[in-house]
Parts: C-alpha cells; structure tokens; sequence
C-alpha cells in the first residue's frame, strides 16, 4: 500500500511550502478539510464528532462556493469533503465537487455511501480524486450493530455501480472502504477484506479506534489488546490482490498503545485547514470548537483574509511554540507523520549530517 502512504506523508512531494516552513515563512494550507454537514444518518459507536452533537448545521452553497475556488487561489492543492456530517446530506454537494475541480483542486470524500446512488455517482465520480467509505462491518449483522442502520445491501448495491460506472466510462477515481477496529467487529474484517476484493475497489484499509477527548460514547474494553486479534487482520490482508490492496495500518494500532512522540510542538499546521458545517475555519480536525485553534468564519471575511489574518498567524505560532503536543494531541493526529519528519529536520537525532 506504499503508493496510497496512508502511515506516512507526502510532504517532500511539496518542497517550496516545506522549506518555507522550515524558516519560517508563511505558508497557506495545501489540504482543507470541508463539512458540508452537522448532521449524519448514522450513529457509528465510536464516531469520534459525537461530542459536536450532530446538529442541523450545513454550510450556505454559494458562500461555499466562493471560499473553494478563494482556497484553490491561496495555494489549496487538495480537499475532503467529510468531517463532523455525512457529506452527501448536503442538496447542493455536487456544486462543490465542481466548484473544487474547476479551480484545480484535487477532491476526495469520505462518506457512508447510503446516498451515493446511481444519479449521484453519475454526478460527482468523474471530479473526484477519490471516494473511501466508512464501512464497518464484514456482514449485515456486524454492520446493522454497529452503524445502528440497517444499509449494508444499499451500500453494497450503491458501491458496485459506482465501481461498474467508473469501469464503464475509463474515471481515474479512486474507491477505497475503511473500516474502524473495535472487539465488536475484528472477526468479521475478513470477509469484509473479500468483499471488497469481489467489489473490484481499489483498496481496503484498517485502522484502530482511538478515543478522541471530547468523544462522549464508545470505550475501549480496559483489557484490550489488539494483538488478541491480530489474525484476523493478517487473515485480511491474504485476500490482497494486484487490483485490490489490503492495508492493516499496523503502525497506528502501535501508536494506539504505546507514545513515540519525539516533537514538542507542531510544524505541519500551516499546511492544514477545516472548514466546519457553521462556516468556522480551524487549524486542526481534532481541535475543532476550540478558540485556541480558530481562524474565523467565512460569513464574516473572506478566506484570503482569515489565512492572512492575525488570528492564524497567532495560531500557527502558537501552534509551533507553545502547544505541547505531547500532551494536548491525539496519539493518531494526522499530521503526525508530517510533524516528525519536520521536527528531525530541526532537530537532527542523527550525528554527523553535514556528512551527506
């Protein structure tokens, strides 16, 4: 799963923001994060967005409209369309899928698939980048339990004429389907890893479920230790093929229990941006509904000022300060990857480096 780097980054693939990081200079977000929705017509037990409250919040389509194409004129080079809702909610979504393809933006969507019916697939598929599902259970017993909604044939159903279309009309997307580790779900991974083989995606990937702070519901059992079923995700990835990759984040469920932090504080925000359903711009997806972390709102300026505005700058530096990641940031941040090869840059663990 090397060509996806789902454990790692890509940040080297972007030199000129990267060193201006590295001295200090501005630099606007290449990747935002869009919640077109509050609400959601899930109710995963582990949803990490649960303390948001899934409200009836949705971003207004035209004022949207403007802030993709002032992001892709800022420097945005890519964006997801996901966060606290299901994106699909959203009546105008397919405005934004064209309104990011348009302005040169690469576009993703992380979405539970029950409203990717054919008319929408029809719509959307060929401006996207990519489409991964949340999809979390091998079969409709485990998946009915565990989304509390009864949609896995819809799903499944909506999945292969997206598949089907793309093959049909030679589209360059992407399909991929994640699935959340708990207890509850391991022994039905498997078939879920056949499933998706059988679908023809392009890759199916596991990741652990790590508790966000704020997260009101699912835990944990207090004697849980993923290597317990480490068979199953190994059994998983035997279904690999060359069209399908099976990917077991193996280094996250690591992180899920053990801290390797090295890096005091976070480099990488600059490069990050979220756009929440109310229309607030955070610095971080696990920050968001935190003022320490807020850039302003898209109904009251513009995005080229919020990225030049004094509360991001005021932000990022603390942000590369003083924020003590170490405490105040999940084990599995998505910037981890970044932030360690960042920090190494600053702070060489290897002697002798001017020996190259």
């Amino acid at each position: 799963m090397s060509k996806y780097s789902l454990d790692g980054h890509k940040l080297f693939y972007h030199f000129e923001e990267t060193y201006k990081i590295l001295i200090k200079q501005p630099v606007n977000p290449i990747y935002v994060e869009i919640s077109p929705v509050g609400n959601c017509n899930h109710r995963c037990w582990f949803c990490g967005y649960d303390y948001m409250e899934y409200k009836s919040l949705k971003l207004e389509t035209e004022k949207t409209i403007q802030a993709i194409k002032e992001f892709g004129a800022n420097g945005t080079k890519a964006m997801l369309f996901a966060g606290s809702g299901e994106p699909l909610l959203h009546k105008d979504f397919e405005k934004f899928t064209v309104a990011a393809y348009e302005s040169n933006i690469d576009s993703g969507v992380f979405t539970n698939g029950v409203l990717l019916n054919p008319k929408m697939s029809e719509k959307i598929l060929d401006k996207l980048t990519f489409i991964r599902f949340s999809f979390n259970g091998g079969n409709r017993d485990t998946y009915k339990n565990i989304h509390c909604a009864d949609d896995f044939d819809k799903v499944v159903k909506n999945i292969q004429y997206a598949v089907d279309f793309k093959n049909k009309h030679n589209l360059g997307v992407d399909f991929g389907l994640q699935l959340v580790a708990i207890p509850e779900n391991m022994k039905s991974i498997p078939e879920l890893a056949k499933l998706c083989v059988d679908l023809g995606l392009n890759y199916f990937v596991v990741k652990p479920f790590y508790k966000h702070p704020d997260h009101l519901g699912y835990n944990l059992p207090d004697n849980y230790n993923f290597e317990e079923y480490s068979e199953y995700l190994k059994q998983a990835e035997s279904y690999a093929t060359k069209e399908t990759s099976i990917v077991v984040r193996w280094d996250t469920f690591i992180k899920q229990t053990e801290e390797k932090r090295v890096y005091a504080h976070c480099y990488g925000l600059p490069l990050f941006a979220v756009l929440t359903a109310s229309g607030d711009v955070y610095s971080c997806i696990s920050h968001m509904e935190e003022d320490t972390f807020y850039f302003g709102n898209i109904y009251d300026n513009t995005v080229t000022d919020i990225l030049n505005g004094e509360l991001r700058k005021k932000v990022l530096e603390f942000a590369r300060q003083e924020l003590n990641c170490k405490e105040k940031c999940i084990h599995t941040c998505r910037l981890d990857a970044i932030n360690r090869s960042l920090w190494e840059l600053k702070h060489p663990t290897v002697k002798h480096v001017n020996f190259i």
